[in-house]
Formats: structure tokens, C-alpha cells, sequence
């Protein structure tokens, strides 16, 4: 079974692949939502599992999760900047750039030993970390599936699921607060 950490880890380097592909690809043959839809899935996820496991299961969780939800906050907000543009505008590098800026930094210190993620496999057992590990599972899965070959959806879906009130999207994904 996947521990919660492990889980995330997973997603962290899906967004790098998709990252570094895209950084590195011609800019007038790039193609972003690969990585737009794997970073914002991941922000969905963790905002839905991560941080409810960080008010409940650590010793400053609270603010721990208020910390997350500011970086959530800012890689959201850079992320909608950087769609602004075409990919193949000057624009569009700096803004996934300052995307990364935020990002790195996150994930890094997210898995650290002293990290959210060590902190929280060592306050919970195997066990308990397995079944949050599914769960997150779960949840990237039901927002993965609907949608084609790469699981990317189209940007009307795509723009729907993100403008989503968390409270609506928990409903229509079948997810309680924990």
C-alpha cells in the first residue's frame, strides 16, 4: 500500500516531468496543460486530504495548513497569470518561472524529514498513513479519469473544476471533511 507521503512524492515529480517538458520544449510547439492540469489536480488533492491531516494529526497543524494554503494560494494565483499568455510569448516563461519560484521551494521542504509530510508519517501509523495515502489516491483518480489519454480536460472543464467552490467540488467528488 502507498503511504500519504509517498503519494505526494509521486505527484511532485509528475509536476516536474511535466515542468521541465515544458520548459524545455520549442515555445511555439509547447503545450501547457500537462502541466497546468497536474499541478492544479495536486493543489486540489492536497488542499482536500493533505491539509485536513495536518489540523488533525500534528502538533501547529493549524498553522501548518495556513502556511500551505498561502503557498497554495500564490502558486494558484501565478498559475492563472501564466494562462494569460501564449506559450510562446516572453510572458509566458517569465510566469512559469515565477511559478517554480514558489513550487520548488514547497515541494522540497514539504518532503523533508522535519517537513509537513515527516512530521505527519510520524504521527501516524503505518496504517493510518496507508489509508490517507488511498485516499488521496482516490481523489486524484476521480479527477483524473474522466478525461481522455493524458487525463487532461478540456479548458471548459477545466476552468469549471478550478473556479469550483471547494465546499461544491468536496460534494461532487463524494469527499467529507475530515
Amino acid at each position: 500500500m502507498t503511504r500519504i507521503s509517498d503519494a505526494v512524492k509521486h505527484d511532485h515529480a509528475l509536476i516536474q516531468r511535466a515542468f521541465h517538458q515544458l520548459r524545455e520544449a520549442d515555445p511555439d510547439a509547447r503545450k501547457p496543460d500537462e502541466f497546468v492540469w497536474a499541478l492544479d489536480r495536486y493543489l486540489i488533492v492536497e488542499d482536500l486530504v493533505v491539509s485536513p491531516a495536518l489540523d488533525n494529526h500534528i502538533a501547529k497543524g493549524k498553522e501548518r495548513h495556513r502556511r500551505l494554503s498561502e503557498d497554495v494560494d500564490s502558486i494558484n494565483e501565478k498559475l492563472r497569470h501564466m494562462q494569460a499568455y501564449k506559450p510562446a510569448e516572453a510572458s509566458f516563461d517569465t510566469s512559469l518561472s515565477a511559478i517554480w519560484v514558489d513550487l520548488e521551494p514547497h515541494m522540497r521542504e514539504e518532503t523533508v524529514t522535519s517537513g509537513d509530510l515527516g512530521l505527519l508519517e510520524a504521527s501516524l501509523s503505518r496504517e493510518a498513513s496507508e489509508s490517507l495515502g488511498r485516499r488521496y489516491e482516490d481523489i486524484r483518480e476521480l479527477l483524473q479519469r474522466p478525461y481522455g489519454e493524458d487525463g487532461v480536460p478540456d479548458q471548459r472543464t477545466l476552468t469549471a473544476i478550478l473556479e469550483m467552490p471547494r465546499e461544491e467540488l468536496m460534494v461532487k467528488l463524494g469527499v467529507s471533511g475530515e
